[in-house]
């Protein structure tokens, strides 16, 4: 189905490339050659490309060029939505099946599934809707009329049970592989140690070998420091001077250039920072699953179109939002692990621009979220009789979060991923900033010389 010859193929992904995506070339040689190896279909992909570097094209551009049907399975619908505006907005045919829809809307889509010549390219699920047996019939359909061109696994470490993020919805996902093992299996990622990437190629049953596409995750134009709360004489001011020195000039409209996120471990945390902030001269509005629907979905248009500069969130909001522009990101809230903190804060500076990462510190923080990761460890012990050594590898994310937080010396936060794991080194070329803190100033990790966070 996917078969091209070498010599019409580079002309038919430029072509793709320019007329439906608007790009004169690829970003990076490696997007290019993760996308042509997609698009030849012999292999099954991996990809791990930090955000912003372009892994949905990766998918997309082939699944446009396909003569049958995409399958993306993604985590959650909020996610699912932003891609599927995303690509209606390049006036590319794609549908999201989901539990929200109406009857109606259920029934056009059906039918053009059904249809002999589907107009459809992509189709976006969630992992319970492909495990559905309501889904199995339309499956089962394409598949032996072949038109099923790509199963695409986004946001795949939410399979591992190592991984920062996992989804035991996703564990499912290896039996659907299955059932259509010649139909070419894409996994993508932003982030995946050695062990989750070993762990999503084992779960998923891709098929060796395995056509591995990974960039380091270093990101010169982020700049990351941290903040002791308990050392600040007043929190939400200096998290308010962060953000108006973050966001930029304001534009002849009179909004700002940029806009920020603010994450938050609780929804009332996120409601009370909202009024603190806009208390203090910088407009922000929460979000949070506690919102109706369609709350959620105003205020996160106010945020995209500027009219909101900051949205102070749960850790849920951002995934997939393809947002340039965002200056900063700021964590009101330690973080469960590294990985888990890099993947958020890479939401900054998608543009390439100099965008700044802070996280506030504090040990009563630490002592909590430590407490509740304990204390689900203690249940699921006392429920198996005995922890796996990844329920264990939970704790240790953790632990190694909060010795980033709590180091002093001369380094920069550069998030690269090693082998195993993800960690900090150091460099000779960082600002000397090193104070004890029983004098009370306030610990800073800068990366370069200057920086919006400094």
């Amino acid at each position: 189905m996917n078969d091209y010859t070498p010599s019409g193929l580079d002309g038919k992904v430029q072509k793709t490339l320019k007329k439906i995506f608007g790009f004169d070339s690829f970003k990076t040689s490696l997007q290019e050659s993760a996308t042509m190896t997609v698009v030849k279909g012999k292999n099954d992909v991996f990809v791990c490309m930090p955000t912003g570097a372009g892994k949905s094209l990766c998918y997309q551009l082939p699944a446009v060029l396909a003569v049958g049907i995409t399958i993306v399975i993604s985590p959650l619908i909020a996610l699912i939505q932003d891609q599927v505006d995303h690509l209606l907005e390049l006036k590319v045919k794609v549908y999201s099946l989901n539990s929200k829809l109406s009857a109606q809307e259920r029934k056009i889509i059906l039918a053009d599934l059904e249809s002999e010549k589907p107009q459809v390219k992509l189709l976006y699920i969630t992992p319970e809707m492909a495990a559905a047996s309501s889904f199995q019939p339309t499956l089962n359909s394409l598949v032996s009329r072949n038109l099923l061109s790509y199963l695409i696994i986004d946001e795949a470490h939410c399979i591992s049970q190592w991984g920062h993020d996992f989804r035991p919805d996703y564990l499912r996902l290896g039996s659907l592989r299955s059932r259509i093992p010649n139909t070419p299996c894409i996994a993508l990622t932003a982030t995946a140690t050695k062990q989750v990437q070993d762990d999503i190629m084992v779960s998923l049953k891709l098929k060796q070998p395995v056509s591995t596409f990974k960039t380091p995750c270093f990101r010169s134009n982020l700049f990351y420091d941290v903040q002791f709360k308990e050392l600040l004489t007043d929190p939400y001011t200096n998290l308010k001077d962060f953000c108006l020195k973050a966001l930029e000039e304001k534009t002849a409209r009179g909004v700002y250039s940029g806009c920020g996120i603010v994450y938050c471990r609780m929804r009332e945390v996120c409601d009370q920072l909202a009024i603190e902030l806009s208390y203090r001269g910088v407009k922000a509005k929460a979000y949070h699953a506690g919102l109706k629907a369609a709350d959620r979905t105003s205020i996160q248009n106010e945020w995209r179109e500027e009219k909101v500069p900051v949205i102070v969130a749960t850790i849920s909001f951002g995934m997939g939002v393809d947002k340039a522009n965002v200056r900063f990101v700021a964590h009101w809230n330690i973080a469960k692990s590294m990985a888990g903190y890099y993947q958020e804060s890479g939401r900054a500076g998608r543009d390439g621009k100099p965008s700044c990462c802070r996280l506030y510190y504090s040990r009563n923080d630490r002592d909590q979220v430590s407490f509740l990761i304990k204390k689900e460890l203690s249940k699921l012990q006392e429920k198996r009789g005995t922890l796996k050594e990844s329920d264990k590898a939970v704790l240790t994310a953790f632990d190694a979060i909060v010795n980033f937080c709590e180091e002093l010396g001369d380094r920069s936060l550069a998030v690269i991923y090693s082998d195993d794991s993800l960690w900090c080194c150091s460099t000779a070329a960082v600002k000397q900033w090193l104070l004890l803190i029983q004098e009370h100033v306030v610990m800073e990790i800068t990366q370069g010389p200057s920086s919006c966070c400094s």
